[in-house]
This record gives structure tokens, C-alpha cells and sequence, in this order.
């Protein structure tokens, strides 16, 4: 399965600007979603698929979602952003190819990384510590926003 973000308004059928449940109906309709065992406890707007994909809405007081976040799969799921797979490929390339498209905001090295005119970050909660180290060498989470997100 291919994901490809077309930030600030979502990706497929989830778009940012509409009703929480709405979004969470469109989570649910996912390919691979894994419903919550018997006992457990989501937050509002989180979605688990068998991919490990995981996908978090946040939302406002009104229950529209303002933000889109993609936890990295392990497996079968590719997300996208104008054509460069934001997961796939290294860090350090992502940054790279975004910066030749977009004006980059990078934060603590690279850990951060926001393209605010296409409202779109990217993190990582380790930078890689030698080279051909696996850990911190590939983005973790991506989120698209609607404008002034965070502002």
C-alpha cells in the first residue's frame, strides 16, 4: 500500500478539516487496520494496522482534525510526499531532496525537520552514531497540518 500525503488537506479519504469521526471511520476503513483488543484503551483519533503503521489525529475542542500524524511501518506500506518515500529512504537523503523543493526549518541536527510552506515535519528521536548505524539513520514519524498548526 502506497500513502501519499498532499498536505495541508490529508491523504486518501482522511482529510484534515473534517469531523473526528468521520476520520476515525476513515482510519478503521484502512487496509491492515488492527482493531483494539478486548480491554484496551485508545486515544480518540489512533490507529494501529498490521504493518505497524500507527496514525494519530489531533484535533481541536470543536472535533476537527488539525493534524495528521504517521508513525514508520516495518512492512508492505509506503508513505509518500511528492514522490519520495519519507520512510524508505535515509534521513539524511529526505532532507536533502526536500531541501532542493522547499525552504527547511532543521532542528537539533536533524532530529526535526519542517517544510512550513507545505506544511509538512518530520522526526526522529536519534541521530545515527556511526556510520552505516541503522538507529536514528531513518525518519520515524512524519505529521501534516492544516495552516497555523502550532502557531
Amino acid at each position: 500500500m502506497v500513502i501519499d500525503l498532499d498536505p495541508p488537506r490529508g491523504f486518501g479519504s482522511l482529510q484534515i478539516g473534517m469531523p473526528i469521526e468521520a476520520a476515525e471511520q476513515a482510519l478503521r476503513e484502512l487496509p491492515g487496520f488492527v482493531p483494539p483488543a478486548v480491554g484496551e484503551v485508545r486515544n480518540k483519533g489512533f490507529a494501529h494496522y498490521d504493518s505497524q503503521l500507527s496514525i494519530s489525529l489531533d484535533f481541536d475542542p470543536r472535533g476537527v482534525v488539525r493534524a495528521i500524524e504517521l508513525f514508520r511501518p516495518d512492512e508492505n506500506v509506503q508513505v509518500t510526499f511528492r514522490g519520495l518515500s519519507l520512510f524508505e529512504e535515509p534521513a539524511d537523503v529526505v532532507i536533502s531532496r526536500l531541501s532542493e523543493m522547499f525552504q527547511l526549518e532543521i532542528e537539533d541536527d536533524g532530529l526535526n525537520v519542517m517544510a512550513p510552506d507545505v506544511f509538512i515535519g518530520l522526526w526522529r528521536r536519534t541521530l545515527p552514531e556511526i556510520s552505516g548505524d541503522d538507529d536514528g539513520r531513518y525518519f520515524e514519524s512524519a505529521l501534516i497540518a492544516a495552516p497555523g498548526y502550532g502557531a
